[in-house]
């Protein structure tokens, strides 16, 4: 006998589905169409949200670092975005639903964080709102705006839930194997159909080929990235001691490969970091308190011993790289390429100082007019407007215009004023206090991670204030450390309490016997 409710429950299946699957096959003949791609993406969405609900934060891990670009949306969002955003939402959801769902809590961050986002919103607010040319709007900047909100976003969804201890190594490493996926945005062109169009999914590096009158490069920064990724991973997970002196015979040679492979992006800023991170790293395991010091300055000094007279003869994708060294001899056209890009820095910055009094109580925010809009995207740097650009002050080129500066200090002056600037020393001061706690009081076990975390934190302010800097992306670098150490440690470690010992009370002496 046939089960009515069984029948039933299979007829609202075919009632849904089939009349579902007709009209996503009437869709599917115009599959490149916004309302399609829409469309299928929505129920794509509903098939797969139980997955999104259940692992909602190892997917929020493994997205952070992903290089994955969501093409089938407008504006084209990264991953880490529409992951930060679904995780927050679910986690809030079941905040709403089970009292057992808290957020750590962490003042500290909070109060810095929602200061920086009134200070955003506000100025947003007074500087013509928010605006996306790709959507139709007559200017633009808002992708800028959207950085800052989902950066800041991302604290309060690594600190929606602990990581457990016997899965902090695997979450460890999903959040550095995801960026090296970034190997694909330069070896996909290459690849043969169909397999070349990964590049819809990881856009290709727009630095994998520049050419110049008088020089050449291949730069591969993707597969720089890529290898940078691996190479953090082994100091966080086995720190400078375990891949020195761990007892495994294929960290060292893996260590010395990935350092050469993370050169040949040609991006000096990539030897820099690397070689701060060490530094910082060496001391904060207390390597400088032993015979190793000795060890390594000796093995730094045959190094420079070595590059510098065969350094010439390196590929010139990696004499760029070592080009921030002055002491190194290079092709003399690799040296006036890395010079003009120094000095074409340095313009905007020396013509951006006189403008910052006037944006001290208001910041110029991040949006602009249509007609800056069609002067950057009309040829400002070649056509017939090439030269015309060429004769204008450095603050009226494009990148200036949208507020690349590549100076931390400037980026946030300008665009958002004193106000800007005392939440970003706010937020930077609140991390390093934060991490030097956990990396102090921390458990045992995390101690190598925690060390790398803060030395990379110390370094991200360096290249921030002298470097290379921007202040929409570095709100997120800062809270995506900050959250990630919270979420390991399970909040900021205390120092423990002594316990207390008792004064031991001598017995008084036996009377004697009369």
């Amino acid at each position: 006998m046939t089960n009515p409710a069984a029948a039933m429950k299979m007829l609202i299946t075919y009632a849904i589905c089939i009349p579902l699957a007709i009209f996503v096959g009437y869709l599917l003949t115009n599959p490149l169409d916004y309302g399609t791609l829409g469309f299928l993406t929505f129920v794509l969405a509903a098939l797969i949200s139980p997955i999104f609900i259940k692992w909602h934060y190892p997917i929020l891990i493994f997205g952070l670092g992903c290089p994955i670009s969501l093409f089938f949306l407008p504006t084209r969002p990264p991953l880490w975005q529409a992951v930060v955003v679904l995780s927050l939402s679910i986690a809030i959801v079941e905040r709403t639903l089970s009292s057992s769902r808290r957020f750590i809590s962490v003042p500290t961050m909070t109060v810095p964080l929602m200061f920086l986002l009134g200070t955003i919103l506000l100025t947003m607010e007074l500087t013509g709102g928010i605006g996306f040319h790709q959507l139709g709007s007559a200017g633009g900047g808002g992708k800028k705006y959207v950085y800052c909100f989902t950066g800041i976003a991302m604290f309060f969804a690594l600190v929606s839930r602990g990581i457990p201890k016997n899965k902090r190594n695997l979450y460890i490493f999903l959040y550095f194997f995801s960026a090296t996926l970034n190997i694909f945005g330069d070896i996909g062109p290459m690849l043969p159909q169909p397999f070349n169009y990964i590049g819809l999914l990881i856009p290709p590096s727009s630095a994998a080929f520049q050419s110049d009158a008088d020089i050449r490069i291949i730069r591969f920064g993707l597969i720089s990235s890529g290898c940078s990724a691996v190479l953090f991973w082994m100091l966080a997970r086995h720190g400078i001691r375990g891949i020195f002196f761990g007892g495994n015979i294929w960290r060292f040679p893996a260590f010395c490969f990935l350092v050469m492979a993370s050169q040949l992006g040609g991006f000096r800023s990539v030897l820099i970091n690397f070689l701060l991170i060490f530094i910082i790293l060496f001391f904060l395991e207390r390597l400088h308190r032993t015979k190793l010091l000795f060890v390594f300055l000796l093995a730094g000094t045959m190094a420079c011993a070595l590059v510098v007279p065969f350094a010439g003869h390196l590929p010139k994708v990696m004499q760029r790289s070592l080009a921030v060294l002055p002491f190194v001899n290079i092709n003399s056209e690799v040296r006036m390429d890395t010079e003009g890009s120094t000095e074409w820095r340095l313009k905007i910055w020396r013509a951006l100082l006189p403008q910052i009094p006037q944006y001290l109580l208001l910041g110029k925010g991040y949006s602009f007019s249509e007609a800056d809009w069609e002067y950057m995207g009309g040829g400002a740097f070649g056509g017939g407007q090439a030269n015309a650009a060429a004769q204008l002050d450095s603050s009226q080129q494009a990148l200036a215009l949208s507020s690349d500066f590549h100076s931390g200090p400037l980026s946030t002056l300008i665009g958002f004023g004193i106000w800007g600037a005392i939440g970003m020393i706010w937020l930077v001061s609140a991390t390093l206090w934060l991490l030097y706690r956990n990396y102090r009081y921390g458990d045992p076990e995390l101690h190598t991670i925690n060390a790398f975390l803060l030395a990379n934190c110390i370094t991200a302010v360096i290249i921030f204030l002298f470097i290379f800097g921007a202040f929409q992306n570095d709100i997120g670098t800062f809270a995506k450390l900050a959250g990630l150490s919270v979420a390991l440690n399970w909040g900021v470690c205390r120092p423990q309490a002594k316990p207390a010992t008792m004064q031991r009370i001598k017995p008084l002496p036996q009377p004697r016997a009369a």
